[in-house]
């Protein structure tokens, strides 16, 4: 969902994946891909061979803190993921019911994520559409060259929708998927549309004002209030811009956006200038960012700290375009980690571990996607459980 960082111009950040390949947190496998087509046209389904990358044990990098402005610190941790106890105090006073940033504390939601129209968190009132386009069948996927394609995880394939067209703005920097089958697209310059995922040339201006916070751009995602709140918001981690993206103590914003007012508030910190978010329909949200390794970090939407943090050894982002999505329990990673700026790689991981091993491989489905990716989303009515 990032463009590569430079010190002159920021690029998409994207994770490449190369031939289909796996690394296991704790483990190795052997692993297969599949390549085989989904029934629309005009679908690039990749061919490459397996192989393995082996996994690292390094810092984890969480951002934690304990009281009201503390300094956070860095945690170490193994491969397996580690819970993090302390905490920074929320934006709003937690009443026990919020599950994100509201102007009551209570954690109800007073208007829709996309239209502003007002609703009560209402099952009812946030179902997902039968659209043309569905939203439960794959990952929408942004390219540098600001054009939407969807990605199928279950055939390892790719479907090109079109080439936005939002008034002459082309540098896209993240994106975000909303639950009523609109695609957020976010540029360089902070701007932030509408594009209808059903005719990808119709993009329209919901009102946001870019730099609220300081920043231009950040990475972002929508995100269900719970699993008892299919209503969602945006969240994100900052980028400063400058220079390429870094990691740090603290050194990072945890953002959300009202639904209705679309102003920006901070959550809490992370230890990422520059970071991918992406979220679930039950209400989870998982930030992607670091180096050496890089590193998954499932974020607390209320406090804004870090709830576990799994250090991702033999999947680096290098500073090039990356972006990451979660899917029927899994997360899937683009990235540009060899740096060629042209076709990213797709990284499957099996974060549910739903074949009972007992381990969490990563498995490079793709070195060569057919577009560099930028930003992926998807609805919080995709699953969050192998379909």
């Amino acid at each position: 969902m990032l463009r590569r960082a430079s010190i002159l111009l920021p690029v998409a950040l994207c994770f490449a994946c190369g031939d289909p390949a796996q690394t296991t947190i704790g483990g190795s496998d052997t692993a297969t891909g599949s390549t085989s087509e989904p029934a629309s046209t005009g679908t690039a389904t990749p061919t490459s061979p397996t192989t393995t990358i082996e996994p690292t044990t390094a810092d984890a990098g969480s951002a934690t803190a304990s009281g009201s402005g503390s300094t956070g610190t860095t945690t170490g941790s193994s491969s397996q993921a580690t819970d993090d106890s302390s905490t920074t105090s929320p934006v709003q006073t937690d009443t026990g019911t919020s599950t994100g940033p509201d102007s009551t504390g209570t954690g109800s939601t007073t208007g829709d994520s996309t239209t502003g129209d007002s609703t009560t968190g209402d099952v009812a009132m946030c179902a997902c559409p039968d659209l043309e386009v569905a939203l439960d069948d794959g990952i929408f996927l942004l390219s540098a060259s600001a054009e939407l394609w969807k990605y199928f995880p279950e055939t390892n394939s790719f479907e090109m929708l079109g080439q936005i067209d939002c008034g002459g703005l082309f540098s896209t920097f993240s994106m975000a998927v909303d639950r009523l089958g609109f695609a957020w697209v976010q540029f360089f310059g902070g701007e932030l549309r509408k594009v209808d995922l059903t005719n990808v040339s119709d993009c329209s201006d919901p009102g946001y004002v870019p730099s609220q916070l300081g920043f231009d751009n950040f990475g972002m995602a929508f995100v269900s209030n719970s699993q008892f709140d299919a209503c969602d918001r945006i969240y994100g981690n900052s980028y400063s811009g400058i220079g390429g993206y870094t990691e740090g103590n603290m050194i990072g914003d945890f953002v959300a956006i009202d639904p209705d007012t679309l102003k920006m508030s901070q959550v809490g910190k992370t230890n990422f200038d520059g970071a991918e978010v992406t979220g679930t329909g039950d209400g989870r949200a998982f930030v992607f960012g670091g180096a050496n390794p890089s590193k998954l970090v499932e974020m607390d939407k209320v406090k804004g700290v870090a709830l576990q943090t799994l250090p991702l050894g033999g999947l680096e982002i290098n500073n090039g375009a990356f972006a990451f999505a979660f899917f029927g329990g899994d997360f899937y990673f683009f990235t540009d980690s060899n740096g060629d700026q042209f076709a990213s790689e797709v990284t499957h991981m099996d974060f549910d571990d739903s074949d009972k091993d007992g381990k969490q491989q990563l498995t490079v489905l793709t070195q060569d996607a057919p577009l560099l990716v930028v930003g992926a989303g998807v609805s919080t009515c995709a699953p969050t459980i192998p379909m």
